[in-house]
């Protein structure tokens, strides 16, 4: 199935040729953003749906079989969600390898800035889509801490390991994503704006975070 994802979306010919359409005609929001997740979450959960995906030779067959099960995807909202995440960590990427790039980043006055800096760089991304990631990113049980003087949060991706943890939290101090979260998801969550990420019970992170975030703040 993630052959078939690269192959209609992130192969490099692909990518290039929805990389400039999505630049040019970007209308979703947060709820498709959301809605893609759960729909690869189902594929994750359902070995006979991966299979079958996996067994498409091109995208509208992909398309038909996520419609089939209850998600109407199209095209182009299935590249702007795969293609910006791509550019969002093609930047932390290319910032871990660049130095100059990387303080400059970190010294952004705020995520329009950061935002701007980064589509200097050639990697086009909203604030909002930054946040929708790096929220998921920190509420996500794969993250991994490793005991050093900056608390460095390092997560898998792609590329290996990217530090992570000084983008969420100069996400944080911009106010974009929420800066507490529960250690373990509460039994009964809150009702009300369940769309509100700064509600108690809408991020979740390993204890380790919390470890190493108050070691950085005892040492600074």
């Amino acid at each position: 199935m993630y052959y078939q994802i690269w192959n209609f979306f992130l192969k490099e010919d692909k990518y290039i040729y929805w990389k400039e359409k999505i630049k040019v005609n970007k209308n979703f929001d947060k709820v498709t953003w959301q809605k893609i997740i759960d729909f690869l979450f189902l594929v994750e959960q359902t070995f006979q749906l991966k299979s079958q995906l996996a067994e498409t030779d091109s995208l509208e067959p992909f398309l038909k079989l996520a419609t089939e099960n209850g998600y109407n995807l199209t095209a182009e909202e299935l590249a702007w969600f795969l293609i910006t995440r791509r550019q969002i960590w093609d930047l932390f990427d290319f910032a871990q390898k660049t130095p100059s790039l990387k303080e400059e980043l970190l010294i952004a006055k705020d995520p329009q800035q950061f935002v701007n800096i980064a589509a200097e760089n050639g990697y086009y991304f909203s604030v909002e889509e930054l946040a929708w990631l790096l929220i998921e990113i920190k509420s996500s049980p794969e993250l991994v801490s490793i005991n050093n003087s900056v608390g460095e949060i390092l997560t898998v991706s792609s590329y290996g390991r990217i530090e992570i943890g000084y983008w969420i939290w100069l996400a944080e101090d911009w106010g974009i994503v929420p800066p507490f979260c529960h250690r373990e998801k509460p039994d009964n969550l809150l009702s009300g704006d369940t769309n509100n990420p700064f509600l108690l019970d809408r991020c979740f992170l390993p204890k380790s975070y919390f470890n190493q975030r108050i070691l950085v703040s005892s040492n600074s």
